[in-house]
């Protein structure tokens, strides 16, 4: 028998579903951060094939919505670009398109 829908459901799907992030690749990206601190000094992304948003939405809670410098946050800017459409998320621009125009 094949693999089932449920059966991707590995315990950092249910984390994500339970953390509010869009996808598990949310984890990815803050594992990331942790180890490398990418996100020291940044005050503009671009998020590319970014549907549905679950590295945008980090970065957003990483560069606006914890920082505690009104200055710096209204310098950075975080642009997302997918050819899918993607829900609202605050503090990101998001735009639908082709990357490769």
């Amino acid at each position: 028998m094949g693999k089932t829908s449920k059966d991707k459901r590995d315990i950092y799907y249910r984390m994500a579903k339970e953390g509010k992030w869009r996808a598990r690749s949310a984890f990815k990206l803050l594992q990331i951060d942790d180890e490398f601190n990418i996100f020291e000094g940044v005050t503009k992304v671009v998020d590319l094939c970014a549907a549905p948003g679950s590295w945008s939405q980090v970065v957003a809670k990483k560069l606006i919505l914890e920082q505690k410098d009104e200055e710096i946050r209204k310098k950075t800017k975080i642009v997302a670009v997918d050819l899918q459409p993607m829900s609202p998320l605050e503090g990101v621009i998001q735009l639908q398109g082709d990357i490769t125009e």
